[in-house]
Parts: structure tokens; C-alpha cells; sequence
């Protein structure tokens, strides 16, 4: 395959699906999305790197957690400088706007470009909000005093992409991101086991 565009499919087999948007990244890289099953509104993210040979892999919450860890090892302001920048959109601002005026401030950090990161959570996070149904107010308190921590409250009907967010808040908030996975009780295994 040399060219994506929407309509057509991709991926092999089973996992072949049709390709709903397509994002192509200033480093040549593409985020898409394609059909998924959960909903009418569902779909899943996937990142490209190459299209010939086909190499892309679907991001996940963990991959953007240990990034950020890479990130606040490496600079701990520059890195609450991506945070605020994921804030930002979380909260609903244009993403190309939120990288215009991030990007010198997060500069020479190691690990995911912050276009990646803003593109590709923004949909995610935006995924996580339509296939959301409840959590338990125990939990839910739990994430709202994590996030408040770090001066981040939740807008208005994004309490699924929450979780997500207050992993990253943990994380900054000086947690391990192991123990932050597990305390959120995702599933981190590796695809096919």
C-alpha cells in the first residue's frame, strides 16, 4: 500500500478495517481511525509508521503513561509543560493551536513527539468518552482528588476519558507508573496472550 485514504482498509485478515480518518503527522507517521465493535460510534486508533512494508500499532494508555514517565525523568517542568498541553485539549481547544504554543516549551524532550501525543490522545481520550457506561463513586472519587492535584478538573461529560487522565496526573503526582496501572486496574499484557 503506498497511499491512505479513507474508505479503504487496513491491516490483514481479521484485523483488517475499514479506515474512517486519517491524520498525517509533520514526521510522517499517520494516526487513523478505523470501524471498531463496540458502538455504533466506536472506533479504534492506530498509528502508522510505514506503509511499505505495513508497520502500525494501536497506542494505548500505557504507551503514552511510560512516555510521560520517560519525559518527567528527563525534565520534570518541560514535561508538566505536556501535560498542560493534553489538558488543553482535553478540555476541548484546537489541537493545532495547543502544539503552536506548547511545542517550544517541550522541545529536546525524549520519547513521543508532542504532536503524536496530542493528535493521538485526543482521539483516544475521545474514545474512551463514547464507549464509557458507569465507574463506582468510590472510584470516581478516587480519580477526581488524583486529578485535582495537578489543577485538573474534569469537564462535562468526559468522565470516561478520565481514567486516562488521571493516570498521567498520578504519575506526575510522584507514583511509579506500574503502580499507577495497577491501581487503575488496567490490562497491560502484551497483544495475544
Amino acid at each position: 500500500m503506498n497511499e491512505l485514504k479513507i474508505g479503504t482498509y487496513w491491516g490483514k485478515g481479521k484485523y483488517r478495517k475499514q479506515i474512517k480518518e486519517i491524520k498525517k503527522l509533520s514526521n510522517g507517521w499517520y494516526l487513523i481511525k478505523t470501524e471498531n465493535s463496540k458502538s455504533k460510534e466506536d472506533f479504534k486508533v492506530k498509528i502508522i509508521f510505514s506503509l511499505n512494508p505495513q508497520r502500525s500499532m494501536t497506542p494505548k494508555h500505557a504507551h503514552f503513561l511510560i512516555d510521560f514517565y520517560g519525559k518527567l525523568c528527563a525534565d520534570k517542568e518541560k514535561a508538566k509543560k505536556v501535560l498542560a498541553a493534553i489538558y488543553e485539549i482535553w478540555q476541548g481547544k484546537n489541537v493545532k493551536e495547543v502544539l503552536k504554543n506548547y511545542e517550544p516549551l517541550t522541545s529536546g524532550l525524549p520519547g513521543y513527539p508532542l504532536e503524536y501525543i496530542l493528535y493521538g490522545l485526543n482521539w483516544i481520550l475521545e474514545q474512551e468518552d463514547i464507549n464509557f457506561k458507569v465507574r463506582p463513586q468510590k472510584k470516581q472519587k478516587e480519580l477526581d482528588e488524583i486529578c485535582i492535584k495537578q489543577n485538573i478538573t474534569t469537564p462535562a461529560n468526559r468522565r470516561g476519558s478520565q481514567l486516562a487522565i488521571a493516570l498521567l496526573c498520578d504519575v506526575a503526582n510522584g507514583t511509579h507508573p506500574v503502580e499507577a496501572l495497577i491501581k487503575a486496574n488496567l490490562d497491560i499484557r502484551p497483544k495475544g496472550k
